[in-house]
């Protein structure tokens, strides 16, 4: 109820101060260097398998994770530094609140729908399915802002793509309940919510989850805060068809098949991790061919198809060890 009282109390405040520049990203304070925060609520792991990259924390509430998993920051948990954050992202939550929208949206994000820069007003609680594609139109700086009002979840392998040097750093979430990420899904951005975190088994989140007021619960998932760099990633949007890579989700093995046979031995598949690490190079040398996969452990990865240094084709693959 307090937290719920000093919301509205900063929403008023935002409403009758200038309007912050569209352009401009909220400010996170103390928050920023977090991947996973909140201000009041439990916060759990189960798995082995989570690895979280930035600080973590909770200012009210129980905290039992790492381990298991691990944890590549530190943890604040009813601290000063959990105090000052509870308010940061507090502040975070009601600046975005405040944004006026510039498109309205349906409830049902995906299905490849391509979005550009702008700020996104949801009226009520959303699903994304299958792949949204931010496109960035070669600007690095440009700026994406989403407003739900209402929980957000997400399909299994569902895919939030930054395209077209669309920057990890600048895309937020504002979400007025929930958030899910389903089984095996890459969600990507800052998401600021007003209810619990829960990212089911094998999901990643690359941004930060940020809450009010809500658990944060992970089940074996891979969550890395933004750098100053452009997407983590494949950063690059493709409408090509150029091969098809099939199974997928694959497990020791993945037949790769080119549509033109003229560009054997021209094309190279690079694929990386979650984390972007290049963990595969391969030159295309046969029409159809098969990749051994057996050293991949079980996860998401990402493809370019690449021709003289220009990528082709971009894709997401799953490995299913």
């Amino acid at each position: 109820m307090k937290t719920k009282l000093l919301i509205s109390l900063s929403i008023i405040l935002f409403s009758i101060m200038p309007n912050a520049s569209y352009g401009q990203a909220p400010v996170l304070g103390t928050t920023s260097g977090f991947a996973l925060f909140t201000a009041d609520g439990s916060f759990t792991n189960v798995g082995n398998a989570t690895v979280v990259t930035g600080d973590v924390g909770n200012h009210v509430g129980q905290f039992t994770a790492f381990t298991p998993g691990t944890l590549y920051g530190q943890k604040h948990v009813a601290d000063a530094v959990s105090t000052t954050a509870a308010a940061d992202v507090l502040t975070a939550y009601s600046d975005l609140f405040s944004r006026t929208c510039g498109v309205v949206l349906d409830t049902l994000l995906g299905t490849n729908q391509v979005l550009t820069p702008n700020v996104y007003c949801i009226g009520s609680a959303s699903t994304l399915k299958g792949d949204l594609i931010l496109d960035g139109q070669g600007n690095p700086n440009a700026l994406f802002i989403f407003k739900i009002n209402g929980a957000l979840s997400t399909s299994t392998f569902s895919n939030v793509v930054l395209a077209n040097q669309a920057s990890l750093k600048n895309v937020y979430w504002q979400i007025g309940g929930a958030f899910s990420l389903g089984d095996s899904s890459v969600f990507r951005g800052t998401i600021i919510v007003d209810g619990a975190i829960n990212l089911l088994e094998g999901s990643s989140l690359l941004g930060r989850g940020l809450s009010t007021a809500g658990a944060i619960s992970l089940h074996n998932n891979v969550v890395t805060v933004p750098s100053n760099g452009i997407s983590t990633g494949v950063a690059t949007f493709s409408n090509a068809n150029t091969v098809s890579i099939a199974p997928n989700p694959f497990s020791s093995y993945a037949n790769i098949t080119l549509s033109d046979a003229s560009k054997t031995g021209k094309y190279q598949l690079k694929i990386y991790n979650i984390l972007g690490t290049e963990v595969m190079n391969s030159i295309i040398t046969k029409q159809s061919m098969t990749l051994n996969t057996g050293n991949l452990h079980t996860g998401i990865y990402f493809y370019k198809l690449m021709e003289n240094d220009k990528v082709v084709q971009t894709g997401k693959l799953i490995s299913k060890q």
